[in-house]
């Protein structure tokens, strides 16, 4: 696991993905044609994609096969639904991981209220990725999902997360971010950013106290300049 961890920071020990895993959405402006999305960005300083089990199919194509996979392994429901549950079951098995080629698979783990259905559900689904030497990803959510950018959900849900075996934490930006990053042993990607806040300075204050790197989404697909930016975070990144 040491070595498949590895190389997903080959590139300078960082890692640089667009994350395209919004299923949940419909939808979504920005992704009405993922596949074509991700053959724009064939040639830019992205290291990969974060994409659901569909589209992957395109990394299969000549020109992305130099890119990273991280496969969303995991569904909570559509924003169409009456409800929305707080467990997003894996349900995208190892053996379809190594199929599609994915250099890791991507899962939610939700802190608070009735956690324990998560946490045991993300325990078991670990395990089964790393005996087949697939790295995991963990992506920290609040059960009430307003609390999820807050230092309490994200510093303890890293911490556990890497504690049932993660390999690497998905973290969304908050106050004390340094402390999350410190107490948290394994590499952290940022999450997608705070809306509010300029995502530029966002990334720079999470690369000064150590994020390994972005994972992010709506600020770059649906940015029209999305290759300008994506160009001055690399920059950020890996100076």
């Amino acid at each position: 696991m040491t070595r498949q961890t590895k190389r997903l920071f080959s590139n300078q020990g960082k890692l640089m993905v667009l994350a395209m895993d919004h299923a949940q959405g419909g939808l979504m402006e920005g992704l009405e044609k993922p596949l074509d999305l991700a053959r724009r960005h064939a040639d830019s300083l992205l290291d990969g994609f974060l994409m659901n089990v569909g589209p992957a199919a395109v990394m299969q194509e000549p020109a992305l096969l130099g890119k990273k996979l991280l496969l969303r392994a995991g569904f909570g429901g559509s924003m169409q639904a009456s409800e929305f549950t707080n467990v997003h079951r894996n349900h995208v098995s190892p053996q379809t991981a190594l199929r599609l080629g994915a250099d890791a698979v991507v899962m939610m783990v939700t802190i608070g209220g009735a956690d324990y259905q998560s946490l045991q559900d993300a325990a078991g689904a670990i395990d089964a990725y790393h005996q087949l030497g697939i790295p995991v990803v963990a992506e920290i959510l609040a059960s009430d999902f307003s609390k999820t950018m807050t230092y309490e959900i994200q510093a303890n849900g890293a911490r556990i997360a890497a504690e049932l075996g993660a390999d690497v934490v998905k973290a969304f930006y908050t106050e004390n971010f340094d402390k999350v990053v410190a107490y948290c042993p394994v590499p952290i990607l940022l999450a997608g950013g705070p809306k509010d806040h300029d995502i530029l300075v966002v990334a720079h204050r999470a690369v000064d106290v150590g994020v390994k790197g972005f994972a992010f989404g709506r600020n770059l697909f649906q940015n029209p300049q999305a290759g300008q930016l994506i160009q001055m975070l690399d920059s950020i990144l890996r100076g």
